[in-house]
């Protein structure tokens, strides 16, 4: 025997010598309960364990079914809002070419503008700034960089190339789009200080020098993927109260059938172990001289033979 298979004996008898003298102290009816109703026991604990337990790498069914929702809410709520982003992009960037289309059309219906009288007609304003989205707009600039037509009167006449130390990606986006269609995202900061992407398509309007930026929060696009959100952390939450229930009533059940079944196995236990009590204290009468004593058991077991046969040895 090696070293490690001795070790791993005494290990073995450290272990099991103090339960078997236990047992050894144990009645009859004591060891049949605890021979039937612990293996029981223990099988409803592991049953229970993989339903709703998880412990290390094993992971419940529980746990399981859990972890795939929000996998899957999580999945569905990242291609929604990609989806819905793309089609964002295209309907700024439909928005600039539309304009840039429309600012064509008119210049070419009034040949003389230019200069002041350009910046100053307000029926080419109403086409230069239109909305996009919920809070995006369009406006013009000229291949300079120099803004002509804003939704903001204190930015038209500035050259935008000014905002590059507060805002470096728009003007990298707006130096894009000045001599072709371009697009690009660049960080907004809000009036709360809160900062949002913005996503801004620049179209050149053609035999001008004018350019048409279309802008907008990217994310204005993306509301319906947060309701998908929402919806699937209501699903969660569903989830998580039907398995608390579910976990209650389980354990509800479990205790009701575990009860019963104590209550089988003692009655079961008291009929096998009901006959020898009373064969044994039917023996300790004779020892004692009192030959009176009967023995009397029904049946046709193993016990009852026992006990005809301690009988007939009284009376013989």
């Amino acid at each position: 025997m090696t070293d490690n298979q001795t070790r791993w004996l005494g290990f073995y008898y450290r272990i099991t010598t103090p339960v078997r003298q236990r047992m050894n102290k144990l009645g009859l009816q004591e060891k049949l309960m605890v021979g039937i109703f612990v293996p029981i026991l223990v099988a409803f604990l592991i049953i229970g364990g993989m339903l709703f337990v998880s412990v290390g790498p094993f992971v419940s069914v529980r746990a399981l079914g859990s972890n795939s929702l929000k996998e899957l809410g999580s999945a569905s709520v990242r291609e929604s809002a990609a989806s819905l982003n793309r089609l964002g992009e295209q309907i700024i960037q439909g928005k600039a070419e539309s304009v840039a289309k429309q600012i064509e059309i008119y210049l070419e219906s009034r040949p003389g503008l230019s200069g002041a009288s350009l910046t100053n007609d307000p029926r080419l304003r109403e086409i230069a700034v239109q909305r996009v989205g919920e809070t995006g707009y369009t406006a013009v600039h000229n291949k300079k960089g120099v803004n002509y037509f804003h939704v903001n009167p204190q930015i038209v006449g500035t050259d935008l190339h000014g905002l590059a130390a507060k805002l470096p990606d728009f003007v990298k986006v707006l130096d894009a789009g000045l001599h072709r269609a371009a697009g690009g995202y660049y960080d907004w900061k809000d009036v709360d200080g809160k900062v949002r992407p913005k996503y801004m398509f620049s179209v050149p309007v053609e035999e001008t020098n004018l350019v048409v930026a279309a802008t907008t929060y990217i994310d204005e696009f993306g509301k319906p993927a947060g309701a998908i959100l929402d919806k699937v952390g209501q699903m969660q939450d569903s989830y998580s109260a039907q398995y608390r229930n579910r976990f209650l009533f389980f354990l509800a059940i479990v205790l009701v059938v575990l009860g019963a079944l104590l209550g089988i196995i003692y009655a079961f236990s008291s009929s096998v172990v009901r006959p020898i009590r009373h064969l044994s204290e039917v023996a300790d009468q004779i020892s004692m001289g009192d030959l009176e004593a009967e023995v009397n058991v029904e049946g046709e077991g193993e016990v009852a033979r026992l006990c005809q046969s301690v009988e007939r040895r009284r009376t013989s």
